[in-house]
């Protein structure tokens, strides 16, 4: 459930974030290869900052490495 909510907030502050970026340089598609749909990044570009959020939710609360102790408040 907690994955879900971040992944849903950051999602839009990703979305947000890069509309701003092409607001700012005067673009409304960042390409032409998908007529209709603004272009290719902006069908990704929620996951710029969803990405690293979901790495770093796991790596806190799951760790990639196998039998490894947690640590949270340790590096």
């Amino acid at each position: 459930m907690g994955l879900g909510i971040i992944v849903s907030i950051v999602g839009q502050f990703g979305d947000l974030m890069l509309s701003s970026i092409k607001r700012d340089l005067g673009l409304k598609d960042t390409a032409k290869l998908i007529p209709g749909h603004g272009g290719i990044l902006d069908r990704f570009d929620s996951l710029i900052l969803v990405a690293p959020a979901v790495f770093h939710y796991v790596n806190y609360f799951v760790g990639f490495a196998v039998n490894q102790p947690l640590q949270i408040f340790s590096g």
